[in-house]
């Protein structure tokens, strides 16, 4: 085509959007002109009604549909998430492009850090039910109250809302808030003065484990009328056909609850290179309340154990102690003196109570128990990898670049980060006889090797772990033996169900 016609919304993000699309269809076919218009829609212009009293059938999308059934545009480019799970004849999804991060972002006022009663901003009734949970533990500091209040506005209003009120802190998409901060063009004067707004808050990328993503979130739905076949065909050579699928996966898990935003339920599919991870949670209709995750191997072999359960290790989480841990008072002295920096923290153990660390530094845990843990020593957690590894799910530093640090044991290695040891593994002189489990599941690879050295018979045994680093390291060892499971609580499950 020689001329392709985009409407959007009128915000800055939808435009930036749809000059996304626009650059992924100009790398494809350069000679194609692109023209961009933008139009109201309902949900834009009625900013006084709380998102999930308003109807639910496309707020955000119809108006501007009907200019591809009118003919005025070819393609409509919207956030996936913003359209109803059951579409409207006459028009449908022919494409989406690369997503970029589902999840959602916490921004937090400095000034309440230790308030007793906190206040959030957020329209979302799966944001408000599923945070409710997360953020008593997640903030490092006790709370009396939690609540939640209806805001509306585009992301740059709804920061300027939050800077004007007595409310704490606002919860917005993190692909937004990535879009707004990395434009794919030249940004604006006022893009820069938002950036210099939002330096002024804490903030925190809230992982998909504890807060599932609204269906399609991050992602970008590319609409057009229905039998236009010279666009659809334009627009087959772009469609990323993962994205799509797993968008469409996720519509349908949240569809058989029964609707689109004003549900309290979130659906996350997650990719990883073993396979993929999905979670579903909230509270359904009918007050029951979800919470699965799930993961799901492409090699199906990897979810089955080969042989016979007839003992495993450890029964408890608590038993898997093969070491003790011996400080290091020069490490934990340089945490208190780093700023502006990143700190991957591998185990909560790695942090002395009571040490500080500046509000200047990103910090990042390897899963969510160790985030709590953190949060009760008073430190704030910025992310986590969510224990799919570090180097599948890298460590965010979402507003500015930082130079990464690993805090963990003496002898552990980074690709990319410095170590700062904070302690040493110290073998326990004394541990049972382990030659007796066929079937291990190993929460580092100092624990494997150690086991190891002391009963060399192990090696014939069945061993699983994580999604992370220890499967890596394990699977280097014996490549396609390691069975991957999403924790030690799925292990645990599938253990019992074998036997």
């Amino acid at each position: 085509m020689n001329e392709l016609t985009i409407v959007s919304r009128k915000s800055i993000l939808a435009k930036l959007q749809a000059i996304e699309v626009s650059e992924t269809i100009k790398k494809k076919f350069p000679e194609t002109k692109i023209i961009f218009k933008t139009k109201d829609t309902s949900g834009d212009i009625d900013l006084t009604t709380p998102l999930h009293k308003m109807p639910e059938m496309g707020v955000f999308t119809s108006d501007i549909r009907e200019e591809l059934l009118s003919g005025k545009a070819d393609i409509a480019v919207h956030s996936w998430k913003d359209l109803p799970v059951d579409l409207e004849e006459g028009t449908e999804v022919a494409a989406t492009i690369k997503r970029v991060d589902p999840r959602d972002v916490l921004i937090f006022k400095k000034k309440s850090l230790k308030k007793k009663k906190i206040e959030i901003f957020t329209s979302s009734p799966r944001r408000q039910e599923n945070l409710s949970k997360f953020l008593k533990k997640a903030l490092p500091f006790e709370i009396d109250s939690l609540s939640f209040t209806d805001i509306r506005g585009n992301i740059l209003t709804r920061v300027q809302k939050l800077q004007d009120s007595n409310a704490d802190g606002l919860v917005l998409a993190k692909a937004a808030l990535d879009r707004l901060l990395f434009p794919v063009e030249e940004g604006s004067r006022e893009l820069d003065s938002f950036k210099d707004d939002l330096s002024e808050f804490l903030w925190m990328v809230i992982p998909s484990s504890q807060n599932p993503c609204a269906p399609g979130q991050g992602a970008l739905a590319i609409e057009v009328k229905s039998g236009n076949e010279k666009v659809i065909e334009l627009l087959n050579e772009i469609n990323d056909l993962d994205v799509f699928k797993d968008v469409e996966d996720e519509r349908e898990k949240l569809k058989k609850y029964g609707g689109g935003c004003h549900q309290k339920i979130g659906v996350s599919i997650e990719n990883h290179p073993l396979g993929k991870i999905t979670t579903e949670k909230g509270l359904t209709p009918d007050n029951e309340l979800i919470d699965k995750r799930s993961f799901f191997p492409f090699k199906k072999e990897l979810s089955k154990f080969e042989n016979p359960i007839k003992d495993f290790y450890p029964k408890l989480k608590k038993d898997f102690k093969l070491f003790s841990r011996s400080k290091i008072n020069d490490g934990i002295d340089k945490i208190k003196t780093i700023k502006n920096s990143g700190l991957y923290i591998s185990r909560a153990s790695a942090i002395e109570k009571g040490t500080a660390i500046d509000l200047s530094n990103v910090v990042w845990t390897s899963g969510v128990e160790n985030w709590f843990k953190l949060a009760k020593k008073g430190i704030w957690v910025n992310g986590t990898s969510d224990s799919l590894g570090e180097e599948q799910s890298k460590p965010d530093s979402f507003m500015k670049k930082v130079n990464w640090f690993l805090v963990s044991h003496i002898d552990s290695e980074s690709k990319d980060k410095k170590l700062i040891a904070t302690y040493k593994l110290v073998p326990e002189k004394e541990i049972e006889d382990l030659s007796k489990y066929s079937h291990f599941y190993w929460m580092s690879i100092s624990s494997f090797k150690e086991a190891l050295k002391r009963f060399p018979s192990i090696e014939n045994a069945e061993h699983s772990c994580g999604l992370g680093k220890t499967f890596d390291e394990l699977n280097k060892l014996y490549p396609n033996k390691i069975k991957p499971f999403l924790n030690y609580e799925d292990w645990l499950e599938k253990v019992n169900e074998a036997k």
